[in-house]
C-alpha cells in the first residue's frame, strides 16, 4: 500500500513548520560547553566550598566518612 504524504504547500493540523537550517544547531553549546559556561555559575562561591579550600590550605584532612563505609561495603559484599 502506498503511503500517503500531505501535499506541498497544504498546512498539516498541529505542526509547525521549522526551517532546516544547520546553523541553528551550530549554534547550540554541547553538554560539557553549557557545564562550564559563566552564566551556568553563582556569582559568588558557596561558603561551603570557601570553608573546605581553606581547610585543605591549613593543612586539615577530611572527616568524612566515605573511605570507611566503602570499605565497610567492600567487606561485606565478599
Amino acid at each position: 500500500m502506498p503511503v500517503k504524504t500531505p501535499a506541498a504547500g497544504r498546512p498539516r493540523p498541529g505542526r509547525t513548520e521549522t526551517p532546516a537550517d544547520a546553523s541553528d544547531e551550530a549554534s547550540l553549546a554541547l553538554p560539557h560547553e553549557r557545564d562550564q559556561s559563566i552564566d551556568m555559575t553563582d556569582a559568588q562561591a558557596d561558603p561551603q566550598v570557601q570553608q573546605a579550600s581553606r581547610d585543605l590550605r591549613r593543612g586539615l584532612q577530611d572527616t568524612g566518612k566515605s573511605v570507611p563505609m566503602d570499605k565497610a561495603y567492600d567487606r561485606l559484599k565478599r
